[in-house]
């Protein structure tokens, strides 16, 4: 079987020789050896991290996360994986950018890239290293996107995570629930496979390392398919007005952080999320919106074809993954910090 090419998942060749990489400009910006003792180790909880390093002293062994390319966009999904691990953490990744560097020092994050830039910092033991400026030695090789976590995969993956039924359904019904081709399904599943994230059974399907595939889904998402589901922003007087409206004469589902606040009850929404625009005129006339970029009523394309589970009577929610992913996109600490509630609640028991 060849090797995996899966980037979210840990111990490809491509993490190693990163993680390799990374250690050793470490090295020679401080001469502070390290070495990673184990890859993918499982934690006391049952969830698995990319690697567990180890500094020479008095620097403790860390529990590292692995990312190739940081940009902006996969800020949120990071803070939000590196929250669930115990400290001390470590996120490891090619290139930290100066404006990612300040981000990532403000939210505590400690981090090693391939150039040798790091910030490490802890009480106790007392110890400060702060390296920045450094650019990459070379151009970063592009990253593939497996078709998996491309919009259509994701799309395909979406039912998979959020209906117990899905997994063992037919392609064709899975193509229908994910208003894509039946080409499409084929191709996701057989990638699902060939990533040992779904092993086939005589009892029927299963899915293996669910969080894991969780955080997958939700690092793509912002960036594969969000953008294409033509995001449009309005500003709505009655900030309020969600609350006392049904929407299922619209098809409409509430999202981001408003269906948060109404899973959690501990968030104060500055901007409702809706999903569903077919019948979003009819739904203006009623609240009178008016476009503007940063205003406090987003509008997206619904991209799931299911009805999902009413979990609290009398709102239209969508999905709570999909709450997760909206609220983990925006890298806001009040979110994130709502994202580990639902997290823990409604995907962690699944």
């Amino acid at each position: 079987m060849p090797p995996t090419q899966n980037p979210h998942r840990a111990g490809t060749a491509r993490e190693r020789l990163l993680l390799e990489a990374a250690l050793e400009a470490f090295h020679e910006a401080t001469d502070i050896r390290a070495k990673a003792l184990a890859r993918e180790p499982r934690l006391p909880n049952g969830r698995r991290t990319d690697a567990r390093i180890t500094f020479e002293a008095p620097l403790p062994a860390y529990l590292a996360e692995i990312r190739g390319d940081l940009t902006p966009a996969r800020l949120g999904p990071v803070l939000a994986q590196l929250r669930r691990l115990p400290r001390p953490r470590l996120l490891v990744t090619r290139h930290v950018t100066p404006p990612l560097a300040e981000r990532l020092r403000a939210e505590g994050v400690e981090f090693l890239d391939t150039a040798g830039n790091a910030y490490l910092h802890r009480n106790k033991p007392r110890y400060h290293i702060d390296i920045r400026g450094r650019k990459p030695r070379a151009p970063a090789p592009a990253e593939r996107t497996i078709k998996a976590f491309r919009a259509a995969g994701l799309r395909v993956i979406f039912p998979l995570l959020c209906r117990q039924d899905a997994v063992d359904a037919p392609y064709r019904k899975l193509a229908d629930m994910a208003g894509v081709a039946l080409g499409t399904v084929a191709q996701t599943m057989a990638d699902l496979k060939r990533m040992e994230w779904l092993r086939e059974l005589r009892t029927g399907r299963v899915l293996e390392q669910r969080g894991r595939l969780v955080d997958a889904w939700v690092d793509a998402y912002p960036r594969e398919l969000r953008p294409r589901l033509a995001p449009r922003r309005y500003q709505v007087k009655n900030p309020d007005w969600w609350k006392q409206q049904n929407l299922e004469p619209f098809g409409t589902w509430l999202g981001g952080e408003a269906g948060a606040a109404v899973l959690t009850r501990y968030l104060r929404p500055e901007l409702v999320t809706l999903y569903g625009d077919d019948r979003f005129a009819a739904l203006a006339r009623k609240i009178q919106p008016v476009k503007q970029d940063r205003g406090n009523l987003e509008v997206l394309q619904a991209f799931f074809r299911f009805e999902p589970v009413e979990l609290v009577r009398g709102y239209r929610l969508v999905p709570p993954l999909l709450i997760y992913a909206d609220l983990v996109a925006t890298a806001d600490a009040r979110n994130l910090q709502t994202a580990e509630i639902i997290r823990e609640r409604y995907l962690d028991q699944t």
